[in-house]
């Protein structure tokens, strides 16, 4: 699994950190609000998922330190 961890901005100003499963899938971003990834199991990942529309982002950064 190709991911990126990142800052999400939505256009309601939320924030949301956690990591980006890389590539748009039907005009929405797969998100998992966690830093911790590669210590969960497959199914408690399935269940950690949100589906962003790209329409509801204002910004990403992908530059954490």
């Amino acid at each position: 699994m190709n991911t990126t961890q990142a800052m999400i901005v939505l256009m309601n100003g939320i924030r949301k950190y956690g990591t980006i499963i890389n590539g748009e899938y039907e005009g929405r971003i797969k998100f998992i609000p966690s830093a911790e990834i590669m210590t969960l199991n497959e199914s408690q990942l399935a269940n950690l998922i949100e589906h962003i529309p790209v329409s509801n982002i204002y910004s990403i950064d992908t530059f954490l330190k």
